[in-house]
């Protein structure tokens, strides 16, 4: 999974810079906030703005995760929500330059949302900063610095930065970033700096290793380009109780991505924890990849990219040797059956109001492979037109997706075939969907 968020202008043209302290540069963060590891499973989270403010904006976590999670410490301060954001205020009105509070994981995973903060391994925690970073009132990211201080024997661990503490620190990708703190030393290699949890088996270990140089190398290959930064890597697990269970979570952000694992089914090597674990990881590594073109506005659907990652994962299989023809053949029909049982609820397109989520990993992956086949090339050719696009016009948009399929396939019917099979609640999901693939073989001929 990877989601995309908007940064205000200040924000994106000092993200790559250190900030100097307080009333010195051009580039002094309007707020600084300091996170502090206070133990295992709770930080202690410190606002200091610039100027005084009114409130402190966040936008809404699902399941009411501030409203359970945070305890607010500073005096005469109180947390509200309204209109899909959380405030922080005075119940009276005035203005506040500080804030403190204490901020503790949930146990209940979000859907298609990043987790706030998690546990990672024995001692550690591994925080999204996005939900800690106040926003503007258009929904913007502030102009913020963070300083990480993790607990006594422990570290913190940022993108190439592993080090005591982290002060005035800004992501270089100009985005929300995964901060690791606690006692696990990273394994740097020539692809990626990694922290991976010793409690993992040893055959996730051995596999992940293994896998992750080659999926790598063919990602770069297929795309035509390597990441600009080495990637931050996070795998952990959990594989005591639940004896049939394997669950495996994982959450991309450029140049980042993370893999929690649960579930004692991932305890021993077997055919169907090696199928999950190496398809859903070659997944997650692939929107490294797509984050050379993000979405221009909030509502592009996310189907476009999570399909795509679904079925480029697949073809990444099959030139390793993972996969033969017949194994992507199965993979893509479970898809196409899984779409349209998923599409009986309602078109794609609102999948992810009606919190479907499954629909846009399948039916992203129907549409995918069908624009594959009706351009006669791979997804990954296609996705490297769609990056090269989305660079000269600031982001990919829904109607972008349409035109450069018109475009590559010459096929304006094929195109709108697409639009309307996204866009249309379909009485018979199937039969359309075989009207897709029929549509995509007859743009091909």
């Amino acid at each position: 999974m990877i989601r995309f968020v908007a940064l205000g202008m200040a924000a994106l043209l000092m993200a790559v810079a250190f900030a100097a302290p307080f009333g010195r540069g051009l580039d002094t963060p309007g707020v600084r906030i300091y996170v502090m590891q206070t133990d295992d499973t709770a930080l202690q989270v410190i606002y200091e703005w610039r100027t005084p403010e009114r409130d402190a904006v966040f936008s809404t976590v699902p399941n009411g995760y501030r409203q359970e999670h945070w305890n607010i410490i500073t005096p005469g301060l109180e947390l509200v929500s309204d209109d899909n954001v959380d405030r922080i205020r005075k119940p009276g009105g005035g203005k506040f330059k500080r804030l403190e509070l204490i901020a503790r994981p949930s146990d209940v995973r979000l859907d298609k949302e990043y987790q706030p903060i998690a546990e990672y391994g024995v001692g550690g925690l591994l925080v999204y900063t996005g939900h800690l970073w106040p926003e503007t009132k258009s929904g913007e990211y502030v102009n913020a610095t963070f300083d990480f201080t993790p607990a006594a024997g422990a570290q913190v661990v940022a993108f190439g930065d592993r080090a005591l503490r982290l002060e005035n620190w800004r992501s270089p990708e100009a985005h929300p970033a995964f901060i690791y703190m606690g006692p696990l030393a990273p394994v740097e290699t020539e692809d990626v700096m990694a922290v991976i949890d010793p409690q993992a088996p040893r055959w996730i270990i051995a596999e992940f290793n293994s896998l992750v140089p080659s999926a790598f190398a063919a990602l770069s290959d297929v795309f035509g380009f390597s990441p600009d930064t080495k990637p931050n890597l996070f795998l952990s697990a959990a594989i005591d109780g639940e004896p049939g269970r394997l669950s495996y979570a994982g959450d991309a952000l450029p140049s980042q991505f993370q893999i929690m694992l649960r579930g004692g089914a991932w305890a021993r090597p077997n055919r169907q924890a090696r199928d999950v674990f190496t398809h859903s990881t070659i997944h997650e590594a692939v929107h490294l990849w797509q984050t050379g073109a993000r979405p221009r506005t909030d509502d592009t659907p996310e189907w476009i990219h999570e399909g795509a990652a679904e079925a480029i994962a697949g073809e990444v299989m099959v030139r390793l040797g993972i996969w033969d023809g017949a194994a992507f053949e199965r993979n893509a029909a479970a898809a196409r059956n899984e779409c349209a049982t998923t599409l009986e609820n309602g078109s794609l397109n609102g999948a992810s109001a009606r919190g479907d989520f499954r629909a846009l990993y399948v039916c992203g992956q129907v549409i995918a492979e069908a624009t594959a086949r009706a351009d006669g090339k791979t997804v990954a050719d296609f996705w490297k037109a769609l990056i090269e696009r989305a660079g000269e016009e600031d982001g990919y948009t829904e109607e972008m997706f349409y035109d450069l399929i018109e475009a590559r396939t010459g096929d304006e019917d094929f195109a709108q075939a697409v639009r309307h099979f996204a866009r249309t609640p379909l009485a018979e999901p199937a039969v359309e969907i075989s009207r897709l693939m029929d549509a995509a073989r007859a743009a091909s001929s």
